[in-house]
């Protein structure tokens, strides 16, 4: 017994020990002129160069084979023109989301290496959104981004789907990218004042931009509207001035969202939809919040600890950082319950409710008095598990994507030989996705046939 716990003993030493080395060598970097860039310099390129590859190896499927096309149409995209044509048709035959498809076919009509390095950009731009939007204009912090990325590749519900998949990362990586550039400057306003000229030109800015992104996605969008208010009734709250661009931006959002939920093709979908009534808003309540507790259980119940330990642990204007908390998690339940409308509620459309629980809990972890000892060997062990928990999960992710992509070849060959051979159809096994990769729908079939000039057929 002795030898067992002198054993532990000298095991949480080690432990100890090399903390408090990796902790001063932290602190050095930090101030340190020529050691934070490096720092920086290598999470950046090691964040870029994984995402890259995740995308190098993502292949086209389902939806993408749609909007290689110009929709409604048999023909290929190959400009500009043909998008915004294809988005008219889009906008009358199935749904108002023009900007983000836009980004689809703009995507999916350039070479597979140039569109897989603007995700990835698009990626990296996401994450230092969240980054500013939990940090504000305060210092830096190198173990915040990191945790953000690791918040992300562990609580999105389905990150293929929304980062990966062409058609799936405009729609909700890039969508999102532009509510939160557009929610941005609420976030960093201190109400200081700026000259006229500025202030007309930032109103316009944000005019357009609150288009843009209020005609991005229903569920998102709506809750970025929501937070916009929100964020005004903050200023007041504050006994700051409410800057004209504020109330522009708001303008903007609400009209972007107008035109995308007013499209024809929403009302052409919805004709066979079940009515709504008392009954179907309660069930849908109910299952919606079934969904939100299943897939983002988790990531609920750390952030209730991080309000808790943040209440225990401030540092500085407690108050009103507890309001942009409350701005962001409200945000989140708007975004769950935004889909009260619609008959579905797919885990993709979670992605929007996480970031901003990200978000929200974000801002408790940055702002904690991080000169108590426990708090910064606590910070230390998440970031070492989640980086060791990374590593594995990440060689499991490029193993399935990899996987895929030989199913891929195969059927291509297969093809090939079909169309030599002259025959009219080919049967192969129906792919139904996971956590990296977007299933293939019953619909593929059509799809898959239109582009490679055979019929194909898909067997469960």
């Amino acid at each position: 017994m002795d030898i067992q716990s002198d054993a532990f003993e000298r095991g949480i030493s080690f432990i100890r020990k090399t903390y408090d080395k990796f902790d001063a060598f932290l602190n050095a970097s930090a101030g340190s002129k020529v050691g934070r860039p490096i720092c920086w310099t290598i999470v950046l390129l090691v964040c870029f160069s994984a995402i890259f590859l995740l995308n190098i190896f993502t292949p086209v499927i389902s939806d993408d084979f749609a909007y290689l096309y110009i929709y409604g149409e048999e023909g290929r995209i190959s400009s500009l023109g043909d998008i915004i044509h294809s988005q008219v048709n889009h906008y009358y035959l199935w749904g108002g989301r023009s900007v983000v498809h836009f980004i689809a076919q703009a995507l999916l009509m350039l070479p597979s290496c140039i569109a897989d390095l603007l995700n990835s950009l698009a990626y990296l731009g996401y994450v230092f959104l969240i980054y500013l939007h939990i940090k504000g204009k305060r210092e830096s912090s190198i173990s915040l981004f990191i945790l953000i990325n690791m918040a992300i590749w562990f609580l999105q519900p389905v990150f293929g789907d929304t980062i990966l998949w062409i058609t799936g990362s405009a729609n909700y990586l890039w969508g999102t990218c532009l509510i939160l550039l557009f929610l941005l400057p609420y976030r960093l306003y201190e109400a200081k004042h700026t000259n006229t000229p500025f202030r007309v030109v930032a109103s316009i800015c944000i005019l357009f931009l609150g288009i843009l992104a209020g005609w991005t996605n229903e569920n998102t969008a709506a809750a970025m509207i929501l937070g916009g208010i929100l964020y005004i009734v903050y200023f007041r709250s504050r006994k700051w001035q409410v800057p004209v661009w504020a109330v522009c931006g708001l303008v903007g959002a609400i009209a972007g969202f107008a035109v995308m939920i007013l499209a024809p093709g929403n009302y052409m979908r919805a004709g066979d939809s079940v009515s709504l009534n008392l009954y179907t808003l309660g069930y849908r309540l109910f299952t919606w919040t079934l969904t939100l507790f299943y897939y983002s259980g988790p990531l609920l119940l750390v952030s209730l600890v991080m309000l808790i330990v943040y209440n225990r642990f401030p540092k500085g204007e407690k108050e009103s950082r507890l309001k942009l908390v409350f701005i962001y998690g409200i945000a989140a339940m708007a975004a769950v319950y935004a889909m009260l409308l619609s008959p579905s509620f797919p885990r993709r459309a979670l992605f929007g409710v996480v970031t901003f629980l990200i978000i929200a809990t974000g801002i408790c972890i940055y702002h904690l008095d991080y000169r108590n000892s426990f708090l910064r060997q606590v910070r230390f062990s998440v970031i070492s598990v989640a980086l060791i928990s990374f590593v594995f999960t990440f060689y499991l992710s490029i193993k399935d994507l990899r996987n895929y992509g030989d199913i891929v070849a195969q059927r291509e060959a297969i093809i090939e030989e079909a169309k030599s051979k002259g025959l009219d159809s080919c049967v192969f096994e129906q792919y139904n996705g996971s956590a990296y990769i977007h299933g293939e729908d019953p619909y593929s079939e059509v799809l898959m046939s239109r582009y490679y000039g055979i019929k194909i057929r898909l067997k469960n």
